[in-house]
């Protein structure tokens, strides 16, 4: 385990140094009400520490579940892990499979699941499409927001992509008792795209929607979608114009 921790420290480090994402920060070590976490200072990772563990947003935003030991959590797009390491200790004797695009903060999150030492967490390094392929990530000029669906920048990188169906087959998941949607757009062509057999292995979701991103989609697609395998929706944290907000679904 040290061996393997030190190979992800040092590949955070060289993610580091080739100076992807936010110019000038620096690779810092923190522990966050019990929680050790790897991230990059002076940067929006700072902000989303300070929404995360005894502060989080997402499962606050849904005081309808509370994971139980045993339950399986889906976290697409899972940043540097803050949302993976909590639901991590919460389903100890379950799973969560937490996935990431971007190279570099894929890297801070797999450092931080095994500086947590979470053998429960299984991170991916994949962009969750409507299909198995490859895509070009945007990078935004913060190190998160990067996206699949319109170019943010002149920077970016090619990443590996996978549906839904694909990464529940491939690491044998039969059944999500809480999937996390936060993914900058992709949220549209992950679910719009994927069977109603396979939305009914998910028994709620939040999903965090980004109309102003994902050009020609809008939220009444994935009312539809959503309804028609079944689910209840609520509708949360809507902004202005109804272009962002959240949903979630459940049985």
């Amino acid at each position: 385990m040290a061996l393997k921790l030190r190979r992800r420290l040092l590949n955070v480090m060289r993610g580091f140094e080739a100076g992807a994402g936010e110019i000038g920060y620096r690779m810092e070590m923190g522990v966050f009400d019990g929680f050790t976490v790897a991230y990059r200072g002076g940067t929006a990772d700072e902000s989303v520490l300070k929404e995360s563990f005894s502060a989080d947003l997402f499962y606050a935003g849904v005081p309808e579940y509370r994971p139980t030991p045993r339950d399986v959590v889906l976290d697409v797009g899972a940043h540097i892990g803050t949302f993976a390491l909590l639901s991590g200790k919460q389903v100890l004797h379950g799973r969560v499979i937490a996935i990431e695009a971007s190279g570099e903060t894929y890297n801070y999150l797999v450092a931080n699941v095994a500086l947590n030492k979470l053998d429960n967490v299984t991170a991916l390094h994949l962009a969750l499409t409507d299909k198995r392929g490859s895509i070009r990530l945007h990078h935004d000029r913060k190190n998160w927001g990067h996206s699949v669906m319109k170019p943010l920048s002149r920077r970016g990188e090619e990443v590996a992509t996978a549906s839904l169906a694909n990464v529940l087959e491939d690491h044998g998941v039969a059944r999500v008792d809480f999937a996390k949607f936060n993914c900058e757009g992709a949220e549209f062509p992950i679910l719009l795209m994927a069977s109603t057999a396979t939305l009914e292995q998910i028994e709620r979701m939040l999903v965090l929607y980004h109309c102003d991103i994902a050009e020609g989609y809008n939220q009444g697609m994935l009312r539809d979608k959503l309804e028609s395998a079944g689910f209840k929706l609520s509708w949360r944290n809507q902004e202005a114009g109804s272009m962002r907000g959240w949903i979630y679904a459940s049985r």
